[in-house]
């Protein structure tokens, strides 16, 4: 292994590092946040963070199917906070239609 290539490693596995402790301060913070919309911006972030972290590791195994598995997860992240917000704006007009018909029964 050329002096290069080693440089390339510790870039990588120093990146890793750093992307590790971004999901642990995500996770942090969707632990702590008080409001489902924070939650679910949390969530997204995880998601981004693993799918950059499965890049990382393309170029540090040199294993070209794993950029295809990061489109494939990139996708159902993609779906996966969809469905959350969708969920999340249903229950929230849900609340609102509940408390406007309370408000009329006075």
């Amino acid at each position: 292994m050329d002096l290069i290539e080693q440089c390339y490693n510790y870039l990588f596995w120093g990146a890793l590092v750093v992307l590790a402790v971004g999901i642990l301060a995500a996770l942090v913070y969707i632990i702590r946040a008080r409001l489902t919309v924070d939650r679910i911006i949390g969530i997204n972030l995880v998601g981004t963070i693993v799918v950059m972290v499965i890049v990382v590791l393309t170029f540090l195994l040199g294993e070209d199917y794993l950029a295809d598995i990061a489109l494939i997860y990139v996708v159902l992240s993609f779906i996966a906070v969809m469905m959350l917000c969708r969920i999340y704006i249903n229950l929230y007009q849900r609340n609102q239609r509940k408390k406007e018909e309370a408000s009329h029964d006075r």
